[in-house]
């Protein structure tokens, strides 16, 4: 498969997960793996090494300043007092993450939570169930206006000691084509609601469909979060890409230190049913899962 039949079928995948889609592609018979669009580093930290905090970095222009908290969220009383507006955060060095360390046998689980306005999406309760049932390890990117209209979903999500939360943008644009302040209200609107509703933020960004350029990563970089990417494509948002399929692609793909993407939001169509066999296997050859903050040596592992 060429470069560019590859890019464009893994960004039909992307867009299709944010999506309302009746008709059914043709069955995916091969792996995808996405190809960059631009030259970035792509960071590898050890395990057990924080990735360096840039305090030099500096933005390129004022940010617009983060939304106010809904009222809801304003008057409900707190037994601990923390501030009204999700804290700003220290800039890190702006990269590309695709995986962590090849060195050491980790794999992070990571699923997808995104809607455009237009198009609600909705919550795979299965794949909830089946992570609790295998007490596994799992990162969820929630887009903010998903987490608008499931508080409940958000809040269940992040009550989960070995989930984490990270940022997928508000309304899953295309971030190259967006000014700056375009950019900047996508990345803090999310940060303030997912602050609002589990009082605490995301120190990672997954973009949407997984478009970027330097300028996207340097501005994500300046607002405190690690851009994270992948190295496996399970092609969940395929409705006929079957179960067995799904692991197929993660028993021929996975390796120490991989990020395999999956979607939560209802179109991920056969994940639910594939992740039982896909922990098993994975646990099985020996590897142990954890969160992408821990892949990455930002969080312990236990």
């Amino acid at each position: 498969m060429n470069l560019r039949l590859r890019f464009l079928l893994t960004l039909a995948l992307g867009l299709a997960a944010c999506r309302a889609s009746s008709a059914a592609p043709a069955t995916v018979t091969a792996s995808l793996m996405p190809e960059t669009l631009l030259p970035a580093r792509s960071i590898t930290p050890a395990p057990t090494a924080t990735p360096t905090i840039t305090s030099t970095a500096t933005r390129t222009d004022t940010p617009l300043p983060i939304p106010s908290p809904s009222p809801a969220a304003s008057s409900t009383p707190s037994a601990t007092l923390r501030p009204e507006f999700a804290p700003t955060l220290a800039p890190v060095e702006a990269g590309l993450i695709t995986n962590g360390s090849r060195q050491q046998p980790y794999v992070a689980l990571t699923f997808d939570l995104c809607q455009k306005p237009e198009y609600p999406a909705g919550f795979d309760q299965g794949i909830f169930e089946a992570l609790v049932a295998a007490s596994a390890p799992a990162t969820f990117f929630v887009g903010g206006d998903w987490a608008r209209t499931h508080p409940d979903e958000t809040r269940l999500l992040a009550s989960v000691a070995y989930f984490e939360l990270g940022n997928h943008s508000w309304s899953h644009p295309d971030l190259p084509g967006l000014s700056r302040p375009e950019l900047d209200q996508e990345i803090l609107k999310t940060q303030q609601i997912l602050y609002e509703l589990t009082g605490e933020q995301p120190r990672l960004f997954r973009l949407p469909a997984g478009l970027y350029n330097n300028a996207v990563l340097r501005v994500i970089a300046a607002h405190g979060l690690y851009t994270i990417q992948w190295d496996v494509v399970t092609a969940d948002p395929v409705p006929d890409n079957q179960a067995d399929n799904i692991n197929r692609i993660v028993r021929e793909n996975a390796q120490n230190g991989s990020i395999i993407i999956m979607h939560a939001n209802g179109r991920g169509w056969h994940t639910a049913e594939a992740l039982p066999a896909m922990i098993k296997y994975l646990r099985g050859q020996g590897y142990r899962l954890v969160t992408v903050s821990q892949l990455l040596g930002l969080e312990p592992i236990e």
